[in-house]
Formats: structure tokens, C-alpha cells, sequence
């Protein structure tokens, strides 16, 4: 794990939230043809790329040595990752917030085998690549300099999520969905999913043990009329 103050952890997060910004704002704009402000805020930042890249390093550092693990470690970790917050901002705001129904091997439109495939590619970039570029600038910035611009940006997105949430966000609907009685249905629903998931996979052993318990029985029988 890398050795990182509290300070250097939070310039990390937002300078990843701007990387990411750029990079989905660039892709979307070519592909548009025209400027495209890529993500949920007003600002030019993307929470989710600076989570996801402190999970990358927090996840793949150790494994720095083994380039074939760092990549599959940052893809499994953001795949997830990018999942939970897709089915998190749908069920808090109603709509999607990214699609890749236009992709192969899709699984609920929020994760892709080419989105997870970029994340791992993307792991290899920042362990090798821009985590050591970061440390060495980290190192020459002032230690005021860097906890003014940690403080001055979580005041503005913390300004913005706000105002966003705001403006976008039913809260009686909220509330409703939240209440005690939905959330015991919920549970309850994927109790029995989960249950019957279980119910198959011991129907499948059992079966698969009753074969091979009357194969070795005729196996046997075939030793002993030899």
C-alpha cells in the first residue's frame, strides 16, 4: 500500500475526478461532433473517477510488481465499483446515468466488457504511469498550497452535489421508497431470489452426487462379477 497522508489521499481523489472529466468529455465531444460537459455536476469533475482511482491504488499497489495483476485487480474493482454507483444513482434519481446498450456483452446497460477491459488498461496507466508523476509534483507543492486547494474543492463540489440533488432529487418519492414497509419487501424479495438461487445450486449437487454415487455402485457391481 502506498504511504500517503490524508492530504495527498484527498488531491489524489479530486485531481482523479478531472481526469476523468477530460477524458469522458473528450470521448463524448469527438464522438458528437460537438462540446459535450460529461458528467451529473455543473463543474468539470466526476466523483466517481476519483473513487475509482483511490481504489485502484489502494487495490493494485501491492500487486505493482505483477503488471498482469494490477490490471486485473483495478478491473474487477471499478467493474464494481461502476455497477453499484450505476444502480445506486437509478434508484435515487430514476434515470440512467450512462448506457452501453450500444456494446456487446452488456450486463443492465451499466457495465460492458470494453468499459471493464478500459478500467483494467487504465490501472496499468496509473500505477506505472501518473501515480509516480503525482508523488514526484506532490512532493515539490507546498504543504499550504495543497490543503487550500483540498478545502477550496471540497467546497465547491460539495456546493454542487448539493444544488444537484436539489434539483433532481424527489425527496417524498425518496422517502417512500426508503420507508421501513419497502425496504422489509425489498429484502424479502431477494431473500426468496437468493433462496432459490441456493435451492437450484443444491438440487444441481445433489443430483450431480446421486450420479456419482450410482456410477461407483455400478462400477462395483461390474468388479465383483468379474
Amino acid at each position: 500500500m502506498e504511504n500517503l497522508y490524508i492530504e495527498q489521499w484527498v488531491f489524489i481523489f479530486f485531481i482523479f475526478t478531472m481526469i476523468g472529466w477530460v477524458y469522458e468529455s473528450t470521448v463524448e465531444s469527438l464522438y458528437h461532433r460537438k462540446f459535450i460537459n460529461r458528467g451529473s455536476l455543473k463543474g468539470p469533475y466526476i466523483p466517481i473517477y476519483g473513487v475509482g482511482g483511490c481504489i485502484i491504488i489502494l487495490v493494485a499497489s501491492p500487486f505493482k510488481y505483477n503488471g498482469f495483476l494490477v490490471f486485473l485487480s483495478g478491473l474487477i474493482c471499478c467493474t464494481i465499483l461502476e455497477y453499484f454507483a450505476g444502480w445506486l444513482m437509478e434508484t435515487l434519481f430514476k434515470k440512467q446515468f450512462w448506457d452501453y446498450s450500444m456494446l456487446k456483452f452488456t450486463y443492465k446497460n451499466r457495465i460492458s466488457l470494453l468499459s471493464s477491459l478500459t478500467w483494467g488498461v487504465m490501472s496499468l496507466f496509473m500505477i506505472y504511469v501518473l501515480l509516480p508523476l503525482m508523488k514526484n509534483f506532490m512532493a515539490v507543492v507546498p504543504y499550504p498550497v495543497m490543503v487550500t486547494y483540498d478545502c477550496l474543492m471540497m467546497l465547491i463540489i460539495s456546493i454542487d452535489i448539493i444544488l444537484t440533488v436539489k434539483k433532481n432529487l424527489d425527496f417524498k418519492d425518496l422517502m417512500h421508497r426508503l420507508s421501513p414497509e419497502q425496504i422489509k419487501n425489498i429484502l424479502h424479495e431477494k431473500r426468496l431470489k437468493v433462496g432459490r438461487i441456493f435451492g437450484h445450486l443444491t438440487a444441481i449437487l445433489r443430483r450431480g452426487g446421486e450420479e456419482a454415487e450410482k456410477a461407483a455402485e455400478e462400477k462395483e457391481t461390474e468388479d465383483n462379477e468379474i
